[in-house]
């Protein structure tokens, strides 16, 4: 039982820290990338192997360029392009390709799977963006942080899709 809660534990811990710290570009890529191990423990300690370090250094990595990136603060005249096609957008959609592609070159994933996971990644954020869109546009009286629940789907599919095979 508690080996089924263990990756359940891993990606919740996770999403809140990196909810948290989402500014702290080294903390947030190293925390994704201990969820996602941990989340694969059966699977690496009967042949521990310094690829995991690697990927921990990547996603660590990665996250900085995606927050480089959305940082940047490129702005279009309106919102709605702004959160289609602007910077906080580019950085995902940036690392929902590269994190799964270097994922497939270190673990052995294959094509098919990396290109359906990164599909996944990308949707989920535009539908966290259209779900915003639309609460904004009703003046739903409701607070909802969409930052942390696209934070949880993203992490969300990660884990649960991207697997680490045994050497």
């Amino acid at each position: 039982m508690l080996k089924k809660l263990i990756p359940w534990i891993a990606w919740a811990v996770s999403v809140w820290i990196s909810d948290q710290y989402a500014g702290g570009y080294w903390v947030v890529g190293s925390v994704f990338g201990i969820a996602v191990l941990i989340a694969n423990l059966k699977r690496i300690l009967p042949n521990f192997s310094p690829k995991y370090f690697v990927f921990l250094m990547v996603s660590t990595l990665v996250y900085a360029l995606v927050y480089g990136l959305s940082s940047k603060g490129w702005r279009f005249q309106s919102d709605w392009v702004d959160m289609l096609a602007g910077a906080t957008t580019a950085g995902v959609i940036v690392g929902s390709l590269l994190l799964p592609a270097v994922h497939a070159y270190l673990f052995g994933t294959d094509v098919k799977t990396v290109r359906r996971v990164s599909i996944k990644l990308i949707v989920s954020w535009y539908l966290m963006i259209l779900i915003s869109w639309i609460d904004d546009s009703l003046n739903v009286p409701l607070s909802i942080d969409y930052l942390l629940i696209a934070i949880a789907l993203w992490q969300g599919i990660y884990i649960k899709n991207m697997k680490i095979k045994s050497p």
